[in-house]
């Protein structure tokens, strides 16, 4: 992970140390949520949701998954792994990014709104396909007087894989990424 700055969050990178700092910028209020991705020098991604709480700061240790030796016939061409578990990782990053340069993902340009909640307004963005896998990106905005807090497992269905979103805490009007990878249906 690069340094960064972006938004409520600071990112620090101590190369002596081998640590990275995140912090909250002051303007960040309590309950403020953000999901961050870290991937290491072995390609392994962790995922952290770090939230403003008025505790001391916390220590957290990242340790790579022991090296354990893949069968021939699981391990793709290039040597490594070609799990699904990986898959699901890797779509979740691309639609992130939204990049699908390099890789073989079809991308779908959808910008079609879904009645969810009276509180929210949500748009399904972008539908990427990739073998058996669909991943579709929405964007959420807070159309009530209140803040919003969204929790994950309340986007769950029925063949969903996997459901990430930006930020779990919304503010009035303000909008977040939400994406979900889910098994490709039989009539898709």
């Amino acid at each position: 992970m690069v340094p960064a700055q972006t938004g409520l969050l600071t990112a620090k990178k101590d190369e002596a140390q081998g640590v990275l700092y995140f912090g909250f910028q002051p303007e960040a209020g309590t309950g403020s949520a953000l999901t961050v991705f870290v991937t290491d020098d072995q390609s392994d991604t962790y995922k952290l949701i770090l939230a403003v709480k008025p505790i001391p700061a916390q220590d957290i240790v990242l340790r790579p998954p022991a090296a354990r030796s893949i069968p021939a016939a699981a391990a793709g061409p290039d040597g490594r792994a070609s799990s699904y578990t990986r898959r699901v990782k890797n779509l979740i990053l691309i639609m992130a990014d939204d990049n699908t340069q390099g890789a073989p993902i079809d991308r779908q340009e959808v910008n079609r709104e879904i009645p969810l909640w009276q509180e929210a307004r949500l748009v399904f963005l972008t539908k990427y396909s990739d073998g058996d896998l669909i991943g579709e990106r929405y964007a959420l905005t807070n159309v009530s007087p209140r803040e919003l807090l969204l929790v994950e497992q309340e986007l769950y269905r029925r063949g969903v894989r996997a459901v990430s979103v930006r930020h779990h805490t919304l503010a009035p009007r303000d909008t977040t990424d939400i994406y979900v990878v889910r098994e490709r249906k039989d009539n898709e």
